[in-house]
């Protein structure tokens, strides 16, 4: 019967990791269009404002993307002075603390605030403000509350799976 119930879970935790090493590759990304940007702008006096935004949507698609995956591998920043003296059963019960009355109110804040922003970008497909801008920034903006669900599979996971370590 245990095995049953943990098996969604371990799904959980999986998929979790696939889309935190995901966005662990945009990182290569990322470093090579700033590069560009800063070769562009220092060796030949060129400025693209579409590759500036594009390291912006990279930077900030790889934090929330990954944010779940450090969470569920217990790599997340944590004040470790009580945590790590504390027993197994000790370390389990401020974990549920910090999901039940951390965790679950800031995802809720974040998805409860963050709908209306999205629905009203993607109403009007938004882009850049800037005639050279990227378009697609709703898409950015969908990374929000997708962020904050990513987070809150990455704490079921960590909670229900009792990881004390990333082992992956």
């Amino acid at each position: 019967m245990r095995k049953a119930t943990t098996k969604p879970l371990e799904w959980l935790s999986t998929a979790v990791a696939t889309l935190g090493r995901g966005a662990a590759f945009l990182v290569f990304a990322l470093v090579i269009v700033q590069f560009g940007v800063v070769l562009a702008r220092y060796l030949f006096s060129v400025n693209y404002l579409w590759a500036q935004e594009l390291a912006t949507y990279l930077h900030a698609a790889i934090f929330m993307l990954a944010v779940g995956w450090t969470f569920c591998a217990n790599r997340h920043v944590r004040i470790d002075v009580i945590y790590t003296r504390l027993s197994k059963r000790g370390r389990a019960g401020i974990d549920a603390f910090g999901f039940v009355f951390l965790l679950l109110p800031f995802v809720l804040v974040i998805v409860l605030t963050s709908i209306g922003y999205v629905a009203q970008s993607w109403s009007i497909l938004e882009g850049s403000p800037e005639a050279s801008g990227l378009p697609g920034r709703f898409l950015l903006k969908t990374l929000i509350p997708v962020f904050a669900l990513i987070l809150l599979a990455g704490g079921i996971s960590l909670l229900a799976l009792g990881k004390e370590s990333n082992e992956e």
